[in-house]
């Protein structure tokens, strides 16, 4: 439990911190003043000042921000290093840039994993690779490296047709036949419902390797994920749009989670699936709602086609509205968490 916090904080805040950095480090270079970058919100817990920029860790963990000078009308002196008195563009960057700086790091990450070494299953043959414990192939007696030969009698030759043909079991047993040495054996095993794989399960999977890279090839095969998984959360969210498929999100409980569930699988789990919450981010970010990257570029659009900026009033009105729908997402996606622990 102590290892899932610790790694859930190390993660998210890593998360946090390269979106903020995005905005910093592209604030700085166009000569805007940053006044603050902190992780996190609320009160200061710790930090320290340098130049003109306070860096500080704050109580509430969750998110963080980049105060730069003369964002608000309020604070405005119009000096030439405040966000407002920036041009269109100029500020478009600037809020654009911690989205990118998002999928910039789940980039860097899959380089990482695929340079590692990712899992590569052994799909052209029939032998078991691994036996889950208490599943019923180990109650049944199957070993790893056992060689499948037939099941129910049908000859199988690779990996798909064994799961084809498991998950034809439905109330009786299979009569599973395998090669082990060079002694034949069929042993009956009935199958289990797996309620998250959504299928029929004895507990077994294909012999498995460790596949690495170059770092040429990690550089190409990172770049292919990240572009993948943009284009099936974009694609996931437009069905979810035109009701093709049911919304099924996971709040702070459930990243937590997950989290943990990706430590017991190892280094490269952990690394992969924080990229993929790092393009879930950046996407989230780039979404049209006012309190986020993409309402702000929303209205500094609209800024440049009427030449002039959207009121306060109406830019806090609709903060205020992007506020609420997030709240209640987030009350929507915790709920759901509940309900899976339940």
């Amino acid at each position: 439990m102590i290892t899932t916090i610790v790694v859930s904080i190390i993660s998210l805040g890593l998360l946090i911190f390269f979106h903020e950095l995005g905005h910093f480090l592209i604030a700085k270079k166009i000569g805007i003043r940053v006044e603050k970058f902190s992780l996190g919100f609320g009160p200061e817990l710790i930090g320290f000042t340098k130049g003109e920029t306070r860096y500080l860790v704050s109580l509430i963990p969750f998110g963080g921000y980049v105060k730069m000078a003369g964002e608000n009308s309020q604070a405005r002196q119009g000096m030439p290093w405040e966000f407002n008195m920036r041009s269109v563009g100029e500020r478009m960057l600037v809020v654009f840039f911690g989205p990118l700086f998002n999928f910039i790091l789940a980039f860097l990450l899959f380089v990482i994993v695929f340079k590692i070494g990712v899992v590569s299953f052994n799909i052209d043959t029939t032998i078991i690779g691994k036996i889950s414990e208490g599943y019923p192939a180990q109650t049944a007696g199957l070993v790893p490296g056992d060689k499948i030969i037939s099941i129910n009698g049908e000859k199988v030759s690779n990996w798909m047709e064994v799961q084809g043909n498991i998950r034809k079991g439905i109330e009786h047993p299979l009569n599973i036949r395998v090669l082990r040495g060079t002694r034949e054996m069929e042993l009956k095993i009935l199958p289990r419902w797996d309620k998250d794989e959504m299928r029929k399960i004895i507990g077994i999977s294909p012999q498995e390797s460790i596949k690495k890279f170059s770092i040429l090839k990690a550089i190409y095969e990172g770049f292919l994920q990240t572009v993948g998984l943009t284009y099936a959360i974009l694609k996931g969210l437009f069905l979810i749009i035109i009701g093709r498929i049911k919304p099924d999100i996971a709040g702070p409980i459930g990243i937590v989670q997950m989290l943990g569930a990706q430590v017991r699988y190892g280094i490269t789990s952990l690394l992969y699936f924080i990229g993929f919450l790092s393009v879930n981010l950046a996407i989230i970010n780039l979404f049209p709602i006012p309190i986020v990257d993409g309402g702000v570029i929303l209205l500094l659009f609209i800024e440049k086609l009427k030449g002039k900026p959207v009121s306060d009033k109406n830019r806090q009105l609709l903060e205020q509205i992007g506020l609420v729908l997030l709240i209640i997402l987030m009350i929507f996606a915790t709920f759901k968490d509940i309900v899976r622990i339940r």
